[in-house]
């Protein structure tokens, strides 16, 4: 053996056995007759079950939010989700902190800080 495979890109490939398809294959299974079989042997076609978006559906928080923010501005909001987890984990708060919770409650806190200033 040389060791080493020949190119795939090397002009000396020949590619004539291939030709595209001109039609359905002559031996292909009619679904109708394909579903038969599976439901005779068990295994009945399910419709599909729609699922909701990736998100918390039970808080809200389904819109996505994109900002560019400081690297300390990032890790200060996962520190404070941290520590958050942490309480949780003692007891101290009844459920799981999310980012998005931490940053509704930062904006929170800043409408009550502009209210405080008349801004």
């Amino acid at each position: 053996m040389s060791g080493s495979r020949p190119s795939i890109f090397g002009d000396n490939i020949d590619l004539t056995g291939f030709t595209p398809k001109s039609g359905p294959e002559p031996n292909a299974v009619p679904p109708e007759k394909s579903r038969r079989i599976a439901e005779e042997g068990g295994f009945p076609s399910r419709a599909p079950v729609l699922r909701p978006p990736q998100s918390s559906p039970k808080t809200g928080r389904t819109v996505l939010l994109n900002a560019r923010i400081t690297q300390r501005a990032h890790d200060r909001f996962h520190e404070i989700v941290a520590a958050e987890q942490a309480r949780f984990e003692v007891g101290e708060i009844t459920h799981r902190v999310t980012l998005g919770e931490i940053v509704e409650r930062a904006l929170q806190a800043l409408e009550r800080e502009m209210k405080g200033q008349g801004a």
